[in-house]
């Protein structure tokens, strides 16, 4: 995008958000968005969705092979683990109702991954919920061999410190090879988030148990958790580095230039970020707009910030992306559309409308692999505003589907800016 362009545009937000200030605060408040005061709306009548069977309209990916036996091995791992549960796990077993209350329900969290992984949309999809499997599974083992005197605390916390160095070393060692820069960030992106965790040697938040079941449970979760990472990021570097060309340089400076000008890009954005809506009650409106500020607003400053150069690139793509999104709610609330939920026919529109935003635009992008890191974030917030309005029962007020419309309503926007976002960042990645 040229500076010039930038500049203008910068300016043009500055001025909606100072007149939208004003139009926000100036508002009557959720009764003038929501719905006439006595109005209610039968929840059967809302969106008819299973957030829990449906799944989420775009999921994950990255564009590098996942070898089957990889995600074979951590099903492996995953059963193993909950096999060593004795079954029934009752009160001869565990005679604390909590505490086994507590085992039981990471088993079931590690049985619903491994069923979810099963379903998943994408490779990467299914590694992350068996990864989680894991951890979860490892909880409940790690607690059932404490109480079966074969697992000590001290063991625990030397084989977290072991894995935790071991990630540290690959990651000090590994090199940033590519060819194509913008799969080699989407890639890159990926194994840094991975080792940022893996690497992360904060203790576990425990149970106040004096070092008891529970403590154990936590710290062999932990020591779960930093080893899936390390494999997971092991595996896509190798898978990675196994699909290119044998004379593929390093593309380090090349992801670092390339975060560098597209932060550069945010910074600028950020001096024309409009007020917070100043309204004493929040409709979908001003609740559209607080979400879009705060996404855009918050993130890494600098590289330095980041998990690594490619981890910076993505989160200023989906940065631009917000603060393109909130200049586009922001026009519609200068144009005078008032987000009004007055029916569930206006729930189900709103809702159609992202879905339809999402789908079209990962279709159409000409940037697919960056564009679908802005739409997962978007389905996300569809996902959890039909999980939100599938939770609600009876007669409804307007004001209680707020959050959820707002979500339709932000998805929506995402969607809709992140082609331009997307071909921005692959902008800078290619004539860095």
């Amino acid at each position: 995008m040229p500076a010039g362009d930038r500049l203008s545009r910068r300016g043009m937000l500055a001025g909606i958000g100072a007149v939208s200030a004003g139009a926000l605060a100036g508002c009557g408040g959720i009764g003038d968005l929501t719905g006439s005061e006595g109005t209610e709306i039968r929840s059967h009548e809302l969106p008819a969705v299973d957030p829990d069977e449906d799944g989420r309209l775009v999921a994950s990916a990255v564009p590098v092979a996942i070898d089957s036996d990889h995600l074979a091995a951590a099903r492996d791992r995953a059963t193993s683990l909950l096999a060593e549960l004795p079954t029934p796990l009752g009160p001869d077993e565990i005679p604390n109702g909590h505490v086994r209350g507590r085992l039981l329900g990471a088993a079931d969290d590690a049985t619903d991954s491994l069923d979810e992984a099963r379903r998943a949309q994408t490779d990467l999809a299914a590694m992350t919920e068996l990864r989680r499997s894991r951890e979860r599974a490892r909880y409940a083992a790690g607690g059932w061999r404490f109480a079966a005197g074969t697992q000590s605390l001290d063991g625990l916390r030397t084989a977290r410190q072991n894995a935790v160095g071991e990630a540290r070393t690959f990651e000090s060692s590994r090199e940033y090879r590519g060819s194509d820069p913008v799969r080699a960030a989407l890639v890159h992106a990926r194994i840094e988030e991975l080792l940022r965790r893996a690497t992360d040697d904060e203790p576990p938040h425990t149970e106040a148990d004096g070092g008891g079941l529970l403590t154990v449970a936590e710290w062999a979760e932990e020591v779960e958790t930093a080893r899936a990472l390390l494999a997971d990021a092991r595996h896509l570097d190798s898978q990675f580095a196994a699909s290119l060309s044998a004379d593929a340089g390093t593309v380090e400076g090349q992801l670092r230039r390339a975060a560098e000008a597209l932060l550069a890009d945010v910074r600028s954005r950020r001096e024309g970020l409009p007020p917070e809506p100043t309204a004493d009650d929040w409709g979908v409106r001003e609740r559209a707009v607080h979400e879009l500020r705060s996404d855009a607003d918050y993130g890494a400053k600098r590289v330095a910030d980041a998990a690594g150069p490619a981890d910076a690139v993505l989160d200023a793509t989906g940065r631009l992306a917000a603060f393109a999104a909130l200049d586009s709610v922001l026009e519609r609330v200068e144009s005078g559309e008032r987000f009004a939920v007055e029916s569930a026919a206006d729930v189900r529109r709103y809702r159609q409308t992202a879905v339809d935003a999402i789908t079209s635009t990962l279709a159409d992008s000409a940037e697919p692999g960056l564009t679908r890191t802005v739409l997962t974030d978007a389905a996300g917030r569809v996902w959890s505003a039909d999980w939100e309005s599938s939770r609600l029962s009876g007669e409804v007020s307007p004001a209680r589907l707020t959050d959820p419309v707002s979500s339709y309503v932000v998805a929506a926007a995402l969607a809709r800016a992140a082609p331009k976002a997307s071909e921005r960042a692959a902008e800078a990645l290619r004539t860095a």
